[in-house]
């Protein structure tokens, strides 16, 4: 319909929702394409007083599972511009599509990767939602589901295993990390522990040493690793858990713990 088109109908409908129910959010169509962030610009110069959500979608191709995440990430924070010079300031995104379109082990990385930069700018991002959900086996395309399943049984894609993992180790403040992270991809929330998330994606084992201030001391960490081995590592209906998180070791030293984050790997670290 054309970006002026649409500005003209989110300002005729949007008004009447909002004088029918003024608690209800508005949610407008943004575009998630780098080559299409011109849409972004006039939706969001005409018509920004209309609406609370702009939403975009993000697919990556499964190959760039270590730079996909951090780009993602840099298109957001354009579009954060856009909104910090409309007249609208409160408007946050909803990145209503997510994924990398694989199942194999680089789609876990790349969901690993996401889901720290969606913390990391969790002041623009409010909302996000990965696709595809829910996939029959016997399908012939958007072989990316989380879930996947036959008559029978299922089994769960690697995002999906990342996934679960980071939402049960959910903390709800984001803390700031000082130091060099190398090639990881890193985020340090607290609740009533502090939860470290961490991602490698590169072909090197990375050592970690997390030093925390004074004023804070340690009774016990647990480190748990999803390292699959290979990047082409994948679940099935025949081996559903051949991608899943273990215990692997690492020591308490006065205020620091101490872990290798091995080649291809995502781990998150709990400390009480």
């Amino acid at each position: 319909m054309g970006a002026s088109n649409y500005v003209k109908v989110v300002r005729e409908f949007a008004p009447a929702m909002k004088k029918r129910d003024f608690i209800i959010q508005i949610i407008a169509c943004g575009r998630g394409v780098i080559a299409m962030q011109a849409w972004n610009a006039q939706v969001l110069a005409e018509c920004a007083d209309c609406f609370d959500y702009l939403s975009i979608h993000y697919y990556e191709k499964p190959d760039r599972y270590a730079e996909g995440p951090g780009d993602s990430a840099l298109f957001w924070h354009q579009i954060g511009k856009l909104i910090a010079a409309s007249n609208n300031l409160r408007i946050k995104l909803f990145v209503s599509e997510w994924n990398a379109q694989s199942i194999d082990w680089r789609t876990g990385l790349y969901c690993a990767g996401i889901l720290n930069e969606f913390e990391k700018a969790s002041d623009l991002v409010a909302m996000a939602t990965p696709a595809l959900w829910l996939r029959h086996v016997s399908a012939t395309d958007w072989n990316n589901a989380f879930i996947n399943f036959n008559h029978c049984t299922w089994f769960p894609a690697p995002n999906y295993v990342v996934m679960k993992l980071w939402r049960d180790h959910f903390a709800p403040n984001l803390l700031t990390l000082e130091g060099n992270p190398g090639p990881l991809n890193i985020t340090a929330t607290k609740g009533a522990e502090l939860i470290l998330k961490a991602v490698n994606p590169s072909t090197n084992a990375v050592p970690v040493v997390l030093s925390v201030k004074s004023g804070y001391k340690f009774s016990q960490a647990e480190f748990l690793l999803i390292n699959p081995g290979s990047l082409q590592a994948l679940n099935s209906l025949n081996e559903p858990h051949r991608v899943h998180p273990a215990p692997a070791a690492l020591t308490i030293q006065g205020q620091s713990v101490r872990f290798t984050m091995p080649p291809f790997s995502t781990g998150v670290v709990t400390i009480k």
